[in-house]
């Protein structure tokens, strides 16, 4: 567990899936930007055993809020083989809390975790050009924007351009 001022980060346990599965779905955690498609239950139960034995191709937490409460998730994985890096994504579930700081104390805690207890040398976060908040989460924890790449997303019936922000482990320890 990874604790935060109001909240802790913690892996997924088996029988929180369904629950999981169901929040991940509902249109409220997608926002205005993230895929409209819907995981299903037996994919996600896929990921989940994949995934559950090793951090090596995906890591999820969820985020608990003080009453126990699932309220989102952050997460990190591979993304190109041959960089020394992992990409963060992350979600919250609830309109309800945004804006409360929440997501940008989720990723600091997930980078901290990450430089502490891997050998890489950058974390990235990408998201869509007119994602402000995601942006702002990006900026408030270190990430540096590195450019775009143009029509690299497609949802929601069409393709978009992506904003690509970077810290590297020598930025991270200078702060």
């Amino acid at each position: 567990m990874i604790k935060g001022s109001c909240f802790h980060l913690r892996h997924l346990k088996k029988d929180e899936l369904p629950r999981y599965t169901e929040l991940i779905n509902h249109p409220d955690s997608k926002g205005d930007f993230l895929s409209l498609e819907v995981m299903l239950p037996g994919t996600v139960e896929q990921h989940f055993e994949e995934h559950s034995r090793s951090k090596e191709i995906r890591e999820t937490f969820v985020i608990i809020d003080e009453n126990d409460a699932m309220i989102g998730r952050v997460f990190h994985f591979k993304s190109v083989p041959y960089f020394n890096s992992r990409e963060i994504g992350y979600a919250l579930f609830s309109a309800a809390s945004h804006g409360k700081g929440i997501m940008s104390e989720a990723v600091q805690l997930l980078t901290d975790y990450l430089f502490n207890t891997m050998l890489i040398n950058r974390l990235d976060i990408h998201m869509n050009v007119n994602n402000i908040a995601s942006e702002k989460v990006a900026i408030k924890c270190g990430f540096k924007m590195e450019g775009i790449a143009r029509g690299a997303a497609f949802s929601r019936g069409k393709h978009s351009d992506i904003k690509m922000y970077a810290l590297l482990r020598d930025e991270w320890e200078q702060r």
